[in-house]
């Protein structure tokens, strides 16, 4: 599988947006990777490329003082997270995609104000177009979250579809939380900021602890299709 990443001043016709709104911005473009995405019988049986454009809005004047990549966004994590949902979905809209996307960006980053999100596949119109494509922009108030205590410390559900849920759980310091759901999942944990998300298969135990710092939890639950 070849994934590659590049980052570019070219703009992916929202900067005047995103700077109007006060933002700074953090881009890759051009993100490759191979997975399987569509509706047609052919495509549900073999992974065809997939090309990706991100732009997050964000305040990188900290960042800039600091020189702290705790105080920014990674954007190697960022790709590396968006492929391995990607991969790990299998999709069948586009549509359904940038959405959850855009829901697990700000999950796993709340630093991140403004999404941009532009999905390509090549081979979609083999022969007649370049490509065919889904773009949206979202803000982090589109998805309503609202968090709500638990027994661990607290548990905030950006996304609920037909297909998946997207939430992010805080376990606070000397608390811990055991999970054991019927469907595969996605999960990264981090105590620092630092997202590394792996699959989990459905019934496979997974458990967090807390020590003396929180512990944050992003999980993106896939449901049974109907």
């Amino acid at each position: 599988m070849r994934r590659t990443a590049r980052l570019s001043s070219l703009s992916l016709g929202r900067t005047t947006e995103y700077h109007a709104a006060g933002m700074d911005l953090i881009r890759v473009v051009g993100l490759e990777l191979r997975c399987i995405v569509g509706v047609r019988s052919y495509e549900r049986r073999r992974e065809q490329p997939l090309r990706v454009d991100i732009a997050l809005g964000l305040d990188l004047s900290t960042a800039g003082r600091s020189g702290l990549i705790g105080d920014s966004v990674d954007y190697s994590e960022v790709a590396d997270g968006i492929t391995a949902l990607l991969r790990f979905r299998e999709y069948r809209l586009l549509e359904v995609a940038a959405e959850e996307a855009s829901a697990l960006l700000f999950a796993a980053y709340p630093a991140i104000g403004h999404v941009s999100l532009r999905l390509d596949k090549p081979e979609a119109l083999a022969g007649r177009a370049r490509c065919a494509s889904v773009e949206v922009v979202r803000t982090r108030g589109a998805f309503g979250a609202t968090e709500e205590h638990t027994e661990y410390g607290a548990r905030t559900e950006l996304f609920r579809g037909t297909e998946a849920v997207i939430e992010r759980l805080r376990i606070d310091a000397g608390r811990s939380a055991r999970f054991e759901d019927a469907v595969p999942r996605l999960e990264s944990q981090s105590a620092s900021g630092h997202q590394h998300f792996a699959q989990v298969p459905a019934g496979e135990r997974t458990t967090f602890a807390a020590d003396q710092a929180s512990l944050v939890v992003v999980r993106c639950l896939a449901l049974p299709r109907v």
